[in-house]
Protein backbone atom coordinates (compact mmCIF):
# COMPACT_ATOMS: atom_id res chain seq x y z
CA UNK A 1 0.00 0.00 0.00
CA UNK A 2 2.55 2.70 1.19
CA UNK A 3 4.52 1.62 -2.08
CA UNK A 4 1.45 2.64 -4.09
CA UNK A 5 1.27 5.40 -2.21
CA UNK A 6 4.65 6.74 -2.98
CA UNK A 7 3.96 6.27 -6.96
CA UNK A 8 1.42 8.31 -6.56
CA UNK A 9 3.06 11.18 -5.15
CA UNK A 10 6.28 11.04 -7.44
CA UNK A 11 2.99 11.03 -10.27
CA UNK A 12 1.40 13.80 -9.29
CA UNK A 13 4.59 15.75 -8.58
CA UNK A 14 6.40 14.85 -11.98
CA UNK A 15 2.62 16.29 -13.63
CA UNK A 16 2.58 19.37 -11.12
CA UNK A 17 6.49 19.98 -12.44
CA UNK A 18 5.43 19.94 -16.03
CA UNK A 19 2.37 21.93 -15.71
CA UNK A 20 4.66 24.82 -13.87
CA UNK A 21 6.81 24.71 -16.97
CA UNK A 22 7.03 28.02 -19.30
CA UNK A 23 5.65 27.27 -22.80
CA UNK A 24 7.41 29.23 -25.61
CA UNK A 25 5.25 30.23 -28.42
CA UNK A 26 5.71 31.16 -31.70
CA UNK A 27 2.81 31.84 -34.07
CA UNK A 28 3.23 28.87 -36.07
CA UNK A 29 3.01 26.44 -32.55
CA UNK A 30 0.11 28.40 -31.18
CA UNK A 31 -1.51 28.10 -34.82
CA UNK A 32 -1.28 24.39 -34.22
CA UNK A 33 -1.74 24.06 -30.73
CA UNK A 34 -5.33 25.99 -31.19
CA UNK A 35 -6.05 23.55 -34.12
CA UNK A 36 -5.43 20.31 -31.75
CA UNK A 37 -6.99 21.68 -28.92
CA UNK A 38 -9.76 24.16 -30.01
CA UNK A 39 -13.24 23.55 -28.45
CA UNK A 40 -14.58 24.91 -31.83
CA UNK A 41 -12.53 22.88 -33.66
CA UNK A 42 -13.17 19.67 -31.61
CA UNK A 43 -16.92 20.11 -32.03
CA UNK A 44 -16.36 20.60 -35.98
CA UNK A 45 -14.42 17.18 -35.98
CA UNK A 46 -17.68 15.64 -34.03
CA UNK A 47 -19.57 17.06 -36.68
CA UNK A 48 -17.70 15.29 -39.59
CA UNK A 49 -17.67 12.04 -37.55
CA UNK A 50 -21.85 12.60 -37.55
CA UNK A 51 -22.07 13.12 -41.07
CA UNK A 52 -19.93 10.04 -41.66
CA UNK A 53 -22.15 8.11 -39.44
CA UNK A 54 -25.17 9.70 -40.99
CA UNK A 55 -23.88 8.28 -44.59
CA UNK A 56 -23.66 4.86 -43.16
CA UNK A 57 -26.87 5.05 -41.55
CA UNK A 58 -28.64 6.24 -44.50
CA UNK A 59 -26.51 3.31 -46.69
CA UNK A 60 -27.61 0.87 -44.68
CA UNK A 61 -31.60 1.20 -45.20
CA UNK A 62 -30.63 -0.24 -48.70
CA UNK A 63 -29.06 -3.45 -47.12
CA UNK A 64 -31.01 -6.11 -46.30
CA UNK A 65 -32.46 -6.62 -42.58
CA UNK A 66 -31.58 -10.59 -41.76
CA UNK A 67 -33.02 -11.42 -37.63
CA UNK A 68 -32.89 -14.55 -35.46
CA UNK A 69 -36.67 -15.03 -33.97
CA UNK A 70 -37.54 -17.85 -31.77
CA UNK A 71 -40.42 -18.36 -29.13
CA UNK A 72 -41.83 -21.67 -26.90
CA UNK A 73 -45.34 -21.10 -25.87
CA UNK A 74 -47.30 -23.32 -23.54
CA UNK A 75 -51.22 -23.42 -23.53
CA UNK A 76 -52.67 -24.29 -19.68
CA UNK A 77 -56.17 -24.58 -21.76
CA UNK A 78 -57.01 -25.11 -24.95
CA UNK A 79 -60.00 -23.84 -26.42
CA UNK A 80 -62.64 -26.38 -28.02
CA UNK A 81 -64.04 -25.46 -31.24
CA UNK A 82 -67.90 -26.30 -32.27
CA UNK A 83 -68.29 -28.40 -34.98
CA UNK A 84 -71.58 -30.11 -36.19
CA UNK A 85 -70.78 -33.86 -37.57
CA UNK A 86 -72.50 -35.56 -40.28
CA UNK A 87 -73.41 -38.92 -40.03
CA UNK A 88 -73.55 -40.41 -43.52
CA UNK A 89 -75.01 -44.38 -43.09
CA UNK A 90 -78.73 -42.91 -42.53
CA UNK A 91 -81.14 -41.27 -40.44
CA UNK A 92 -80.92 -42.16 -36.19
CA UNK A 93 -84.11 -41.93 -34.34
CA UNK A 94 -84.52 -40.19 -31.22
CA UNK A 95 -83.40 -43.72 -28.95
CA UNK A 96 -80.28 -43.60 -31.61
CA UNK A 97 -81.31 -46.51 -33.49
CA UNK A 98 -81.26 -46.37 -37.59
CA UNK A 99 -84.27 -45.69 -39.51
CA UNK A 100 -85.34 -48.52 -42.45
CA UNK A 101 -86.30 -47.70 -45.46
CA UNK A 102 -89.78 -48.47 -45.97
CA UNK A 103 -91.66 -48.87 -49.63
CA UNK A 104 -95.16 -47.15 -50.61
CA UNK A 105 -96.95 -49.62 -48.34
CA UNK A 106 -94.85 -49.12 -45.25
CA UNK A 107 -93.08 -52.46 -45.63
CA UNK A 108 -89.35 -52.50 -45.02
CA UNK A 109 -87.24 -52.81 -48.31
CA UNK A 110 -85.17 -55.74 -47.63
CA UNK A 111 -81.52 -56.04 -48.76
CA UNK A 112 -80.57 -57.08 -52.25
CA UNK A 113 -77.23 -59.13 -52.48
CA UNK A 114 -75.20 -59.92 -55.21
CA UNK A 115 -77.55 -62.98 -57.17
CA UNK A 116 -80.36 -60.63 -56.74
CA UNK A 117 -82.12 -62.70 -54.32
CA UNK A 118 -82.76 -60.66 -50.87
CA UNK A 119 -80.48 -61.48 -47.81
CA UNK A 120 -82.95 -62.85 -44.81
CA UNK A 121 -82.99 -60.24 -41.72
CA UNK A 122 -81.03 -57.46 -43.53
CA UNK A 123 -83.23 -54.60 -44.37
CA UNK A 124 -82.11 -50.91 -46.20
CA UNK A 125 -81.56 -47.68 -44.63
CA UNK A 126 -82.86 -44.13 -45.51
CA UNK A 127 -80.11 -42.40 -47.03
CA UNK A 128 -80.62 -38.98 -45.55
CA UNK A 129 -77.73 -36.88 -43.40
CA UNK A 130 -78.16 -35.36 -40.25
CA UNK A 131 -76.02 -33.20 -38.31
CA UNK A 132 -75.19 -34.03 -35.23
CA UNK A 133 -73.35 -30.92 -33.44
CA UNK A 134 -69.90 -31.77 -31.45
CA UNK A 135 -66.98 -29.95 -29.81
CA UNK A 136 -63.04 -30.74 -30.50
CA UNK A 137 -60.56 -29.47 -29.19
CA UNK A 138 -57.65 -28.72 -31.15
CA UNK A 139 -53.49 -28.36 -30.85
CA UNK A 140 -50.94 -29.17 -28.14
CA UNK A 141 -49.70 -28.22 -25.10
CA UNK A 142 -46.66 -26.82 -26.02
CA UNK A 143 -45.24 -24.96 -29.13
CA UNK A 144 -41.54 -24.39 -29.70
CA UNK A 145 -40.65 -22.19 -32.82
CA UNK A 146 -37.64 -21.31 -34.05
CA UNK A 147 -35.70 -19.54 -37.52
CA UNK A 148 -34.79 -16.75 -39.73
CA UNK A 149 -36.07 -13.47 -41.73
CA UNK A 150 -34.79 -11.43 -44.36
CA UNK A 151 -36.23 -8.28 -45.97
CA UNK A 152 -34.18 -6.68 -48.69
CA UNK A 153 -35.72 -3.66 -50.27
CA UNK A 154 -36.12 -3.37 -53.85
CA UNK A 155 -37.24 0.08 -54.25
CA UNK A 156 -37.68 2.12 -52.23
CA UNK A 157 -37.55 6.36 -53.13
CA UNK A 158 -37.13 7.98 -49.45
CA UNK A 159 -33.99 5.54 -49.06
CA UNK A 160 -32.59 6.93 -52.63
CA UNK A 161 -33.37 9.82 -51.69
CA UNK A 162 -31.92 9.85 -47.84
CA UNK A 163 -28.32 8.51 -49.65
CA UNK A 164 -28.19 11.27 -51.72
CA UNK A 165 -29.09 13.68 -49.34
CA UNK A 166 -26.63 11.83 -46.38
CA UNK A 167 -23.42 12.47 -49.11
CA UNK A 168 -24.41 16.14 -49.21
CA UNK A 169 -24.95 16.53 -45.65
CA UNK A 170 -20.93 15.00 -45.77
CA UNK A 171 -20.27 18.04 -47.74
CA UNK A 172 -21.91 20.49 -46.04
CA UNK A 173 -19.98 18.79 -42.54
CA UNK A 174 -16.61 19.04 -44.43
CA UNK A 175 -16.63 22.83 -45.55
CA UNK A 176 -18.51 23.41 -42.34
CA UNK A 177 -15.12 22.05 -40.32
CA UNK A 178 -12.89 24.21 -43.24
CA UNK A 179 -14.92 27.55 -42.16
CA UNK A 180 -14.33 26.80 -38.23
CA UNK A 181 -10.49 25.45 -39.09
CA UNK A 182 -10.16 29.03 -40.58
CA UNK A 183 -11.95 30.64 -38.03
CA UNK A 184 -9.78 29.85 -34.97
CA UNK A 185 -6.49 30.41 -37.36
CA UNK A 186 -7.92 34.25 -37.69
CA UNK A 187 -8.54 34.36 -34.08
CA UNK A 188 -5.47 32.80 -33.03
CA UNK A 189 -3.90 34.69 -35.03
CA UNK A 190 -5.55 37.96 -33.79
CA UNK A 191 -5.02 36.80 -30.05
CA UNK A 192 -1.39 36.28 -30.73
CA UNK A 193 -1.14 39.89 -32.19
CA UNK A 194 -2.82 41.23 -29.30
CA UNK A 195 -0.18 39.72 -26.82
CA UNK A 196 2.44 41.13 -28.71
CA UNK A 197 0.59 44.44 -28.85
CA UNK A 198 0.05 44.12 -24.97
CA UNK A 199 3.32 43.82 -24.37
CA UNK A 200 4.54 46.95 -26.40
CA UNK A 201 2.31 49.01 -24.52
CA UNK A 202 3.30 47.77 -21.13
CA UNK A 203 7.23 48.43 -21.80
CA UNK A 204 6.57 51.93 -23.63
CA UNK A 205 3.80 53.22 -20.70
CA UNK A 206 6.48 51.67 -17.93
CA UNK A 207 9.00 53.58 -19.63
CA UNK A 208 7.24 56.82 -19.82
CA UNK A 209 6.15 55.83 -15.53
CA UNK A 210 10.42 55.61 -15.35
CA UNK A 211 11.02 59.29 -17.05
CA UNK A 212 8.37 60.68 -15.28
CA UNK A 213 9.73 58.75 -11.94
CA UNK A 214 12.92 60.58 -12.35
CA UNK A 215 11.61 64.00 -13.58
CA UNK A 216 9.66 64.38 -10.21
CA UNK A 217 13.25 63.52 -8.56
CA UNK A 218 14.67 65.79 -10.51
CA UNK A 219 12.20 68.76 -10.00
CA UNK A 220 11.75 68.29 -6.22
CA UNK A 221 15.52 68.81 -5.69
CA UNK A 222 14.89 71.97 -7.61
CA UNK A 223 12.17 73.10 -5.27
CA UNK A 224 14.33 72.11 -2.58
CA UNK A 225 17.09 74.44 -3.73
CA UNK A 226 14.71 76.86 -4.39
CA UNK A 227 15.36 76.87 -8.33
CA UNK A 228 11.70 76.27 -9.19
CA UNK A 229 8.00 76.32 -8.15
CA UNK A 230 5.90 74.08 -5.91
CA UNK A 231 3.48 74.05 -8.76
CA UNK A 232 6.12 72.32 -11.01
CA UNK A 233 6.52 69.58 -8.56
CA UNK A 234 2.61 69.18 -8.28
CA UNK A 235 2.47 68.57 -12.26
CA UNK A 236 4.79 65.66 -11.96
CA UNK A 237 3.36 64.30 -9.10
CA UNK A 238 0.11 64.13 -10.88
CA UNK A 239 1.78 63.34 -13.81
CA UNK A 240 3.47 60.26 -12.58
CA UNK A 241 -0.24 59.16 -10.65
CA UNK A 242 -2.06 59.47 -14.12
CA UNK A 243 0.87 57.44 -15.50
CA UNK A 244 0.86 54.51 -13.06
CA UNK A 245 -2.46 54.16 -13.72
CA UNK A 246 -1.85 53.99 -17.38
CA UNK A 247 0.50 51.30 -16.64
CA UNK A 248 -1.81 49.61 -14.77
CA UNK A 249 -4.67 49.43 -17.02
CA UNK A 250 -2.05 47.82 -19.61
CA UNK A 251 -0.51 45.03 -17.15
CA UNK A 252 -4.29 44.20 -17.05
CA UNK A 253 -5.12 44.27 -20.53
CA UNK A 254 -1.90 42.32 -20.74
CA UNK A 255 -3.32 39.51 -18.35
CA UNK A 256 -6.25 39.46 -20.34
CA UNK A 257 -4.33 39.04 -23.79
CA UNK A 258 -2.72 36.18 -22.34
CA UNK A 259 -5.60 34.51 -20.97
CA UNK A 260 -7.77 35.23 -24.41
CA UNK A 261 -4.48 33.68 -26.67
CA UNK A 262 -4.21 30.78 -24.28
CA UNK A 263 -7.81 30.02 -24.33
CA UNK A 264 -7.93 30.05 -28.00
CA UNK A 265 -5.26 27.71 -27.97
CA UNK A 266 -6.42 25.52 -25.53
CA UNK A 267 -4.18 26.03 -22.50
CA UNK A 268 -5.12 26.35 -19.22
CA UNK A 269 -5.16 29.94 -18.04
CA UNK A 270 -2.98 29.58 -15.26
CA UNK A 271 -0.40 27.95 -17.93
CA UNK A 272 2.91 30.62 -18.24
CA UNK A 273 3.56 31.33 -21.92
CA UNK A 274 6.20 33.26 -22.98
CA UNK A 275 5.72 34.79 -26.56
CA UNK A 276 8.42 34.95 -29.78
CA UNK A 277 7.47 37.49 -31.80
CA UNK A 278 7.70 40.86 -33.36
CA UNK A 279 4.56 42.96 -34.60
CA UNK A 280 6.51 44.80 -37.41
CA UNK A 281 6.22 42.81 -40.69
CA UNK A 282 6.85 43.62 -44.42
CA UNK A 283 3.83 45.30 -45.49
CA UNK A 284 2.26 44.60 -49.11
CA UNK A 285 0.77 47.06 -51.24
CA UNK A 286 0.49 45.16 -54.69
CA UNK A 287 -3.10 43.83 -53.36
CA UNK A 288 -5.60 44.22 -55.97
CA UNK A 289 -9.62 43.69 -55.10
CA UNK A 290 -10.55 42.10 -58.44
CA UNK A 291 -8.13 39.57 -57.80
CA UNK A 292 -8.89 39.39 -54.25
CA UNK A 293 -12.51 38.80 -55.00
CA UNK A 294 -11.77 35.95 -57.79
CA UNK A 295 -9.86 34.15 -55.38
CA UNK A 296 -12.38 34.56 -52.56
CA UNK A 297 -14.98 32.97 -54.94
CA UNK A 298 -13.03 30.33 -55.51
CA UNK A 299 -11.68 29.28 -52.58
CA UNK A 300 -13.96 30.39 -49.84
CA UNK A 301 -15.38 27.22 -47.99
CA UNK A 302 -18.12 29.20 -46.58
CA UNK A 303 -19.77 29.54 -50.08
CA UNK A 304 -19.16 25.74 -50.45
CA UNK A 305 -21.15 25.73 -47.47
CA UNK A 306 -24.18 27.69 -48.64
CA UNK A 307 -23.74 25.60 -51.89
CA UNK A 308 -23.99 22.51 -50.05
CA UNK A 309 -27.25 23.22 -47.94
CA UNK A 310 -28.71 24.28 -51.30
CA UNK A 311 -28.20 21.02 -52.46
CA UNK A 312 -29.46 19.52 -49.08
CA UNK A 313 -32.42 21.53 -49.34
CA UNK A 314 -33.08 20.31 -52.92
CA UNK A 315 -32.39 16.48 -51.81
CA UNK A 316 -34.92 17.28 -49.25
CA UNK A 317 -37.59 18.16 -51.50
CA UNK A 318 -37.02 14.75 -53.64
CA UNK A 319 -37.06 12.85 -50.44
CA UNK A 320 -40.78 14.45 -49.19
CA UNK A 321 -42.10 13.14 -53.31
CA UNK A 322 -40.68 9.61 -53.05
CA UNK A 323 -43.71 9.87 -50.47
CA UNK A 324 -46.03 9.18 -53.51
CA UNK A 325 -43.83 6.41 -55.01
CA UNK A 326 -44.34 3.14 -54.17
CA UNK A 327 -41.98 0.77 -52.10
CA UNK A 328 -40.90 -2.74 -53.45
CA UNK A 329 -39.66 -5.41 -50.74
CA UNK A 330 -38.25 -9.09 -51.01
CA UNK A 331 -39.78 -10.82 -47.62
CA UNK A 332 -38.30 -14.31 -46.67
CA UNK A 333 -38.34 -16.67 -43.77
CA UNK A 334 -37.23 -19.93 -42.77
CA UNK A 335 -38.30 -21.77 -39.75
CA UNK A 336 -38.88 -24.66 -37.53
CA UNK A 337 -42.05 -25.82 -35.32
CA UNK A 338 -42.87 -28.35 -32.89
CA UNK A 339 -45.97 -29.06 -31.05
CA UNK A 340 -45.83 -31.69 -28.24
CA UNK A 341 -47.73 -32.57 -25.25
CA UNK A 342 -46.36 -32.10 -21.98
CA UNK A 343 -44.90 -35.49 -21.77
CA UNK A 344 -44.37 -36.05 -25.67
CA UNK A 345 -41.18 -33.75 -26.25
CA UNK A 346 -39.17 -36.51 -27.79
CA UNK A 347 -41.82 -38.18 -29.38
CA UNK A 348 -42.47 -34.81 -31.97
CA UNK A 349 -40.61 -34.02 -34.39
CA UNK A 350 -39.60 -30.65 -36.15
CA UNK A 351 -41.57 -29.47 -38.80
CA UNK A 352 -39.44 -27.03 -41.49
CA UNK A 353 -41.45 -24.79 -43.46
CA UNK A 354 -39.89 -21.66 -45.64
CA UNK A 355 -41.57 -18.84 -47.94
CA UNK A 356 -40.09 -15.93 -49.93
CA UNK A 357 -42.46 -12.84 -51.16
CA UNK A 358 -42.54 -9.82 -52.69
CA UNK A 359 -44.67 -6.94 -51.44
CA UNK A 360 -45.77 -3.77 -53.16
CA UNK A 361 -47.35 -0.82 -51.28
CA UNK A 362 -49.01 1.81 -53.40
CA UNK A 363 -49.34 5.29 -52.08
CA UNK A 364 -52.86 6.70 -52.96
CA UNK A 365 -53.97 9.47 -50.52
CA UNK A 366 -53.21 10.50 -47.21
CA UNK A 367 -55.20 13.65 -46.11
CA UNK A 368 -52.98 15.62 -48.32
CA UNK A 369 -50.15 15.84 -45.80
CA UNK A 370 -47.10 14.85 -48.44
CA UNK A 371 -47.96 17.37 -50.68
CA UNK A 372 -47.52 20.30 -47.59
CA UNK A 373 -44.78 18.84 -46.87
CA UNK A 374 -43.54 18.95 -50.66
CA UNK A 375 -44.87 22.61 -50.76
CA UNK A 376 -42.47 23.43 -47.36
CA UNK A 377 -39.56 21.76 -48.79
CA UNK A 378 -39.88 23.81 -52.25
CA UNK A 379 -39.71 27.05 -49.40
CA UNK A 380 -36.66 25.66 -47.46
CA UNK A 381 -34.78 25.72 -50.87
CA UNK A 382 -35.97 28.32 -51.92
CA UNK A 383 -34.08 30.76 -48.72
CA UNK A 384 -31.31 28.44 -48.94
CA UNK A 385 -31.21 30.07 -52.09
CA UNK A 386 -31.67 33.39 -50.67
CA UNK A 387 -29.58 32.50 -48.16
CA UNK A 388 -26.28 31.80 -50.22
CA UNK A 389 -26.82 34.93 -52.80
CA UNK A 390 -26.95 37.22 -49.62
CA UNK A 391 -23.88 35.86 -47.58
CA UNK A 392 -22.02 35.78 -51.08
CA UNK A 393 -22.97 39.68 -50.99
CA UNK A 394 -21.98 40.02 -47.36
CA UNK A 395 -18.40 38.04 -48.17
CA UNK A 396 -17.71 40.52 -51.08
CA UNK A 397 -18.86 43.61 -48.71
CA UNK A 398 -16.35 42.26 -45.75
CA UNK A 399 -13.35 41.37 -48.57
CA UNK A 400 -14.08 44.99 -49.50
CA UNK A 401 -13.63 46.36 -45.76
CA UNK A 402 -10.69 44.16 -44.56
CA UNK A 403 -8.65 45.37 -48.16
CA UNK A 404 -9.28 49.14 -47.24
CA UNK A 405 -8.52 48.36 -43.19
CA UNK A 406 -5.18 46.92 -44.81
CA UNK A 407 -4.92 50.18 -47.22
CA UNK A 408 -5.56 52.67 -43.95
CA UNK A 409 -3.34 50.41 -41.63
CA UNK A 410 -0.18 50.42 -44.46
CA UNK A 411 -1.07 54.03 -44.21
CA UNK A 412 -0.65 54.66 -40.61
CA UNK A 413 2.25 52.16 -40.58
CA UNK A 414 4.02 54.88 -42.94
CA UNK A 415 2.97 57.97 -41.34
CA UNK A 416 3.43 55.68 -37.80
CA UNK A 417 7.38 55.38 -38.91
CA UNK A 418 7.91 59.00 -39.82
CA UNK A 419 6.39 59.97 -36.99
CA UNK A 420 8.33 57.92 -34.45
CA UNK A 421 11.60 59.40 -35.86
CA UNK A 422 11.05 63.02 -35.42
CA UNK A 423 9.52 62.01 -32.27
CA UNK A 424 12.97 60.30 -31.17
CA UNK A 425 14.81 63.70 -32.79
CA UNK A 426 12.47 65.70 -30.69
CA UNK A 427 13.54 64.01 -27.30
CA UNK A 428 17.25 64.39 -28.55
CA UNK A 429 16.74 67.92 -29.02
CA UNK A 430 14.91 68.63 -26.23
CA UNK A 431 17.42 66.64 -23.98
CA UNK A 432 20.43 68.84 -26.07
CA UNK A 433 18.23 71.53 -24.63
CA UNK A 434 17.49 71.27 -21.56
CA UNK A 435 21.40 70.54 -20.70
CA UNK A 436 22.40 73.64 -22.21
CA UNK A 437 19.49 75.98 -20.05
CA UNK A 438 17.46 76.60 -22.91
CA UNK A 439 14.15 74.25 -22.10
CA UNK A 440 13.11 73.20 -19.15
CA UNK A 441 12.21 69.80 -17.68
CA UNK A 442 8.52 69.89 -17.93
CA UNK A 443 9.61 70.24 -22.22
CA UNK A 444 11.94 67.52 -22.27
CA UNK A 445 9.00 65.10 -20.18
CA UNK A 446 6.64 66.64 -22.96
CA UNK A 447 9.20 65.57 -25.97
CA UNK A 448 9.33 62.02 -24.15
CA UNK A 449 5.76 61.79 -24.03
CA UNK A 450 4.84 62.41 -27.51
CA UNK A 451 7.19 59.85 -28.77
CA UNK A 452 6.06 57.15 -26.41
CA UNK A 453 2.68 58.18 -28.14
CA UNK A 454 4.10 57.78 -31.55
CA UNK A 455 5.59 54.47 -30.81
CA UNK A 456 2.29 53.63 -29.13
CA UNK A 457 0.29 54.80 -32.38
CA UNK A 458 2.57 52.72 -34.72
CA UNK A 459 2.46 49.46 -32.76
CA UNK A 460 -1.40 49.97 -33.03
CA UNK A 461 -1.37 50.28 -36.46
CA UNK A 462 1.13 47.51 -36.80
CA UNK A 463 -1.56 45.19 -35.03
CA UNK A 464 -4.14 46.48 -37.29
CA UNK A 465 -2.52 45.93 -40.13
CA UNK A 466 -1.84 42.24 -38.73
CA UNK A 467 -5.26 41.64 -37.57
CA UNK A 468 -6.61 42.84 -41.15
CA UNK A 469 -3.96 40.63 -43.04
CA UNK A 470 -5.59 37.03 -40.93
CA UNK A 471 -9.25 38.26 -41.47
CA UNK A 472 -7.91 38.08 -45.31
CA UNK A 473 -6.17 34.98 -45.30
CA UNK A 474 -9.57 33.64 -43.43
CA UNK A 475 -12.22 35.70 -45.80
CA UNK A 476 -9.47 34.30 -49.14
CA UNK A 477 -10.10 30.78 -47.58
CA UNK A 478 -6.49 30.58 -47.56
CA UNK A 479 -4.64 29.73 -43.60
Amino acid sequence: MNKYLLTLIVSLTLLNSVEAETLELELNQAIKLALDNNVNMQNAQEDLLKAKAQRKEAFSSALPVVSAFGQVSHSFAIGAQPLAFPVPFGVIDAAGNPVGLTDGAGDPVPFIGADGIPVPGQNLQMTGIQMIPLELAFGSDNTMVYGLSLTQPLFEGRVIAAIRGANVYGDLATSAADVTRLSVIENTKKAYYGVLLADKMVAVMQNSLEVMRQNLENVTALYAQGKTAEFDVIRADVQVANQTTMVSNARKMKELAYAGLKRSCGLQIDQDVVIHGELQTEIVNDLDLVDLERRMISNQPMLNQLEANVKLMKENILMVKAEFMPSIALTGSYQEMKSYSDDGFDDANFNESTSLAVGINMPIFNGFGSTARVQKAKADHRKSEYQQHDMKENLLLELKSIFLSIKESSRKIDAGLKGVEQAHKGVDMAQRLFQQGMASQLQVLDAQSASDQAELGLYQAYFEYNSARASLARALGEE
